[in-house]
Order: C-alpha cells, then structure tokens, then sequence
C-alpha cells in the first residue's frame, strides 16, 4: 500500500511538473476549448427538447415533460419503417463506394508524370467544390427524358429512351453515382497524405528483392495505410443512418417520392415547410439518429480495436 500511494503521488508531481513545462502551450489551448465547450456541449441542453412539449416562451427548464411521448410518436408513424429502409438503403450503397478513394489514391500515387498527376488530381478535386444544385442541374442535362445527354445518344442509336429521373428502379444508382463522383476524389486525400509517410526505405528493399510496382503497393503501400483506412470507416459508420439533405431534396419528385423519403426530409416537411413548432419532435427524430449513428462508431471502433488498430477512442 505504501509503494502504491508513493507511486501516486510521484505520478502527481510529474504530472505538475509537466503542466509548469509546457504551461504557454497549454495556454494556447485556453481559447479552442473554451470555443469547443461554448458551441459543441453547451447546444447539447437543447436535446432536452426531445423529451418535453418544448414552448419558446417558456424555455426549455420550464418546458413540460413527457418522457418518450415523441419518441413513441415516431415508431408509430407509418412513415417510420419505409424512412429508415430507404436511409439504409441510400447509407449501404454509399458505404460500398468506400474503397474508391482508397485505390484512386493508390493509382495517383504510382502516376509518375508531374503534369499529368497534377491534371488528374485537379480534375478530381473539382466536383467537391461544387454546390448540389449544380449537380443536380448536370443531372438534369444528362439524364432529362427530352433534353438529356444520354437519352439523346440513345436516340441517335435507335433506341427507347428512359426516365432515369424518374424511375424508381434507378434513383439509388443515380444519388450513389452523384455521392461518388463529388466525394472519391476529395475522400483521396486523406490516404495520399498517408502514403507519402511511408517510409521509402521499405520500397527500396523490395525492389532488391525483385518486387515490381504492383507487388510494392499491395504489401507495403495497403498494408501501411490500413490504420487510417480503419479511422476513416469508423468515422463513416457515424453517419450511416444520414444522408445528405440537398441533395436528396434536390432530386425528389413525385414519381420518387416513396424512395428518397429519408429522416432529414421528413423533418423538413413536418418543420420549416409546414411552418409548424414541432420543435419537440423533430429534435426527437434527431437524438435517435445520433444514438444509432454513435452505437455504430463505438461497435465498429471495438472491431477495428480487435483486428489491432488503434481507432479513434
């Protein structure tokens, strides 16, 4: 017991020792964690809503409880069930994209033209920049039964053409390929800055050995970037029972209707569309979103941690 509690307070004093030390950097802190306490944990109260009939006039300490009255309301809602299958749907098919700028990285990086590098990543880069209304108006041009791009190829050739727009049938592939197109290339830099940690010494050795570049990349340059691979699809299963608003209002029609109602349209309708006060129950439809996304970001961290990665907690 004694040389437990004298290593207790040794690891005291050198802890003290090392705030003194290090105390102006600490001090630099000061203002970012004051800014993160005052606009990410103070907003939290504003959960509390979920859980009340909330009245701006009265405040959310002085609101009136009722427990899981809202929570309640939104499983029994017929909408419910379809909003979450389409959530999944729209998520499942974006999270099978994953690896794409996982290889458009591992190609960029074996591009060893400077000019033509910097031409691909450009070219690449470029959609993320892009305002979902632009990408849907590209959409539009491409798709559009009278005036789309490839409906009018389709003509030339002699065939049918096809309401992509509006068809249930290829609404998914079309929001997916729209989510691909804007992301992969932005989603590359993560791991390129990875791979240029590699150290180039592992390269040098396998080319001694009679390695070639393909061998190089899938037993060194994959295996080397698995740990940031593992922190990124952790973060992405965060947002799994999320999709993205704009886009997916920006692309509703009535023929689609049925297929793109997600939470965050919902929300929308039964809110600021309706002009209605439902701030109770939209903030309830919010938590339980963010319960399931945060379940999933703890269960897939407790995978990564057993396959022996680090993860993000």
């Amino acid at each position: 017991m004694a040389s437990k509690s004298k290593n207790v307070s040794a690891s005291k004093k050198t802890l003290k020792k090392q705030i003194y030390e290090y105390r102006w950097i600490y001090a630099l802190g000061i203002p970012g964690v004051i800014v993160l306490f005052m606009f990410s944990y103070m907003p939290l109260r504003g959960l509390l809503m979920a859980f009340q009939d909330y009245n701006p006039h009265l405040g959310i300490l002085e609101s009136p409880w009722v427990g899981l009255k809202h929570f309640k309301t939104l499983f029994q809602d017929a909408k419910f069930y379809n909003m979450l299958k389409n959530t999944l749907i729209i998520s499942g098919l974006n999270l099978l994209t994953f690896p794409a700028p996982i290889i458009l990285a591992l190609i960029m990086n074996e591009v060893r033209n400077a000019k033509f590098k910097k031409l691909i990543q450009t070219s690449v880069y470029l959609p993320h920049f892009l305002s979902w209304a632009i990408v849907a108006s590209l959409t539009f041009f491409l798709l559009s039964t009278e005036q789309g791009l490839v409906n009018k190829i389709a003509e030339l050739m002699g065939h049918d053409t096809t309401a992509y727009l509006f068809s249930s049938k290829w609404i998914y592939l079309i929001i997916v390929i729209q989510s691909l197109w804007k992301s992969v290339g932005w989603g590359s830099i993560v791991y390129l800055a990875a791979i240029s940690g590699i150290d180039q010494s592992l390269y040098e050795a396998a080319k001694m050995d009679g390695a070639n570049r393909f061998q190089c990349m899938l037993k060194i340059t994959l295996p080397s970037i698995m740990p940031t691979v593992a922190v990124m699809l952790i973060l992405r299963m965060g947002s799994i029972i999320s999709v993205d608003f704009e886009q997916v209002f920006l692309m509703n029609n009535a023929m689609v209707k049925s297929q793109l109602e997600v939470f965050e349209v919902y929300i929308y309708n039964n809110s600021i569309a309706a002009g209605s006060t439902q701030y109770s129950y939209t903030t309830a439809i919010g938590l339980f979103k963010s319960v399931i996304n945060t379940g999933l970001v703890v269960f897939t961290n407790w995978i990564t941690s057993r396959k022996g990665y680090e993860g993000v907690m």
